[in-house]
């Protein structure tokens, strides 16, 4: 008998894919940004989903707001991806996106996320030194992880305590691994937790 391949959901894809793909031998893949120009319909996904899933591996686009898309998809992902997209989500919200991940997920899915770590970042600011060479460029690291643009700022605060609060409150999910200090696309001020769907 055919097994289903595993499907991923990955939020706030960008042109990443999600960690860990070379231990996939076959997935069924939705990258979700509402930066696509060229993206598949949801009504293409979800029929994928429903009739394609057993023999081939499946790479797919979706340009949707993430709420939207969770909020009205069927699908059920057996993993869930969202990197440097957990602190746009304002506070007041997180509790919000957290029951909707939990809407698209099964008893053992796997949630893999990556934030800025303001206990690192925190670090950095008290250890600065304005008159060194190195303070611009860390600066710049700094007040982009901080703040961000205008138009898409970061709105709420990770450290592992917060994670582990947040992600476990409703006993929802269980966190299973966090790794503190994660180098990620050229920084290392990022913390890497999974939690797994109860």
């Amino acid at each position: 008998m055919n097994k289903l391949c595993p499907s991923i959901l990955n939020i706030a894809a960008g042109k990443l894919n999600p960690l860990d793909m070379e231990k996939q031998k076959r997935y069924f893949l939705v990258n979700l940004d509402s930066m696509y120009y060229s993206y598949n319909e949801i009504e293409e996904i979800e029929d994928h989903y429903n009739s394609h899933r057993l023999t081939s591996t499946i790479k797919l686009y979706c340009n949707t707001d993430v709420y939207e898309f969770m909020e009205r998809t069927k699908m059920i992902f057996d993993r869930v991806c969202i990197y440097r997209f957990l602190e746009h989500v304002p506070m007041d919200k997180v509790l919000y996106f957290i029951y909707l991940v939990s809407t698209i997920t099964r008893e053992g899915s796997e949630i893999d996320v990556i934030v800025p770590n303001y206990t690192t970042l925190a670090g950095m600011i008290l250890e600065e030194d304005v008159g060194s060479f190195r303070f611009e460029k860390r600066n710049v690291l700094l007040t982009t992880e901080l703040l961000n643009e205008p138009s898409c700022p970061h709105a709420s605060i990770w450290t592992e305590p917060r994670a582990k609060h947040f992600w476990e409150f409703e006993e929802r999910f269980k966190v299973k691994t966090i790794w503190p200090r994660f180098s990620f696309d050229g920084r290392d001020i990022y913390i890497r937790f999974k939690a797994v769907r109860l």
